[in-house]
């Protein structure tokens, strides 16, 4: 379904069990912006796309990245916005 995605040279994943600190096993670059899926793994091993997400923006024909926090789409990933108003590591889902 998201095989265009891995034409992109920079790219990875990382697992984020109930007990983890997102901060700590997140490994998203600080220094790019970009594109992300936040995926459910089901009982039964299936995975389920439940967000997906960006990071950065353009400004007169460049992209910008967050320099805010940790920077990045790591900043995004962990103290950004995605289902309301609190940061991800406040919501304890992500």
């Amino acid at each position: 379904m998201f095989d265009i995605l891995t034409k992109y040279k920079n790219n990875g994943y990382f697992d984020f069990e109930p007990d983890d600190k997102l901060v700590s096993v997140c490994n998203a670059p600080t220094n790019k912006s970009g594109v992300y899926l936040v995926w459910n793994s089901t009982c039964n091993g299936n995975k389920e796309l439940i967000y997906i997400g960006r990071s950065g923006k353009k400004e007169n024909g460049k992209i910008v990245h967050r320099k805010a926090g940790l920077g990045g789409i790591k900043d995004r990933l962990v103290n950004g916005h995605q289902f309301g108003k609190l940061p991800e590591k406040e919501y304890g889902l992500l």
